[in-house]
């Protein structure tokens, strides 16, 4: 059980200090990149390295609770997901229109790589119930979270390079 934690909060430390480096980054720039395919390059790594580790979190779940995924909701999972992904994303713009949460955002970026983790775990939990609801039921978690992991890095990347 103290192996589990660990590699939770390492998981967890690893996700800070990449905040804490893309923070940095925003508020001192050290490397600047005139390329913008470059810039959207490092943007992708980013955000599967984000995905890795949140796949890594439920990876590390799923190997503690032999359960993980047998319930039947998760059959209907993703639509569960998905509602509460619109309804986050609505209230999140509300919030940022109505609230003074646009001046704390600017005050303190860090702030925003919350949004961001929080948006991309749920959008990867609900990439991972599709992958559930697709794949048989005797497939491994193993190998339900590297497609995962596969198909979440590659929609992040096309709507990066889509925008």
């Amino acid at each position: 059980m103290k192996f589990y934690w660990l590699k939770q909060s390492l998981v967890i430390l690893f996700l800070v200090l990449l905040a804490f480096i893309a923070n940095f980054n925003l508020v001192e720039p050290y490397l600047t990149m005139e390329n913008t395919l470059l810039k959207q390059l490092v943007i992708v790594v980013s955000v599967s390295l984000i995905l890795f580790a949140c796949n890594q979190l439920l990876y590390n779940y799923a190997k503690n609770k032999n359960g993980f995924m047998q319930h039947p909701i998760w059959n209907k999972m993703f639509i569960i997901l998905l509602v509460g992904l619109m309804i986050s994303f609505v209230l999140f713009i509300a919030l940022f229109l109505t609230t003074p949460l646009q001046d704390l955002l600017s005050q303190h970026a860090w702030l925003m790589f919350l949004v961001v983790y929080y948006f991309l775990f749920f959008t990867n939990l609900f990439i991972l119930s599709l992958v559930h609801k697709m794949m048989d039921s005797t497939v491994n978690v193993e190998k339900k979270l590297v497609m995962t992991w596969i198909c979440s890095s590659l929609l992040i990347a096309i709507v990066l390079f889509m925008v």
